[in-house]
């Protein structure tokens, strides 16, 4: 199968340009999910003001993210790609700054209201279902999917492979966080009502960072669907 440069697009400057912004701005959203990771450490310890520290570096790196985004969006509107193409290319990077933005707001749900480390621990108290667990299917549905955007320039076929598995690993995902969820009223009695909410609200909000990994990927065969059409 032949590259996207290949089948429909020019091949020119602008282009290529936008394609590098786009890999660009992909490397910004996976550190932005990357540094949740010092963040659950933190938590873990009971160490609050760590948290609110990683949660504004998470913060600034998703802000970074936006202002790529932009930019690849004005390049983009600027005529980069036929102009059938362009939603399409627009509504990936929209997807791919969902990412970050899921980051960002499970950082903050976390640093929002401290809690006692036990609480937290909950999330680590089920061996078939904890915390790592969960995050491992995150990251692997995302730097998947940076993979298959990686491929969108040289291979459309592998592309199409990686966009694929980013599928599995976000229905994995969905089973460990379900389970997690359930861990967390099992405690209902012996948490407080709004530490119990900010675990779930943390929990689903992490979840968000696999739904906008896995809607991104649908995005990316769809537009190597109308490149071979």
């Amino acid at each position: 199968m032949k590259s996207l440069f290949g089948s429909f697009l020019l091949g020119g400057k602008k282009e290529r340009r936008v394609l590098d912004l786009i890999t660009e701005h992909f490397s910004l959203v996976v550190e932005t999910v990357n540094q949740l990771i010092p963040l659950f450490d933190a938590a873990k310890t009971g160490n609050w003001q760590k948290v609110e520290e990683v949660c504004r570096e998470v913060d600034g790196l998703e802000t970074l993210a936006d202002g790529m985004h932009n930019d690849a969006v004005v390049a983009i509107s600027q005529g980069a790609f036929f102009s059938g193409m362009r939603d399409d290319f627009l509504q990936l990077m929209e997807l791919d700054d969902e990412i970050a933005d899921a980051a960002k707001d499970a950082a903050k749900i976390l640093a929002e209201l401290p809690m006692e480390p036990q609480a937290f621990l909950i999330l680590y108290e089920e061996t078939s279902a904890t915390l790592n667990d969960f995050f491992t299917q995150i990251q692997s549905a995302v730097n998947i999917l940076q993979e298959s955007i990686k491929f969108l320039e040289s291979d459309a076929e592998i592309a199409v492979s990686k966009a694929l598995l980013v599928e599995r690993a976000e229905e994995e995902g969905d089973d460990v966080g379900d389970r997690l969820i359930k861990c967390i009223f099992a405690h209902k009695a012996n948490l407080e009502v709004l530490t119990l909410l900010q675990l779930r609200d943390f929990v689903l909000k992490l979840d968000e960072i696999a739904d906008a990994a896995e809607d991104a990927s649908d995005e990316v065969i769809a537009i190597i669907s109308k490149a071979e059409a």
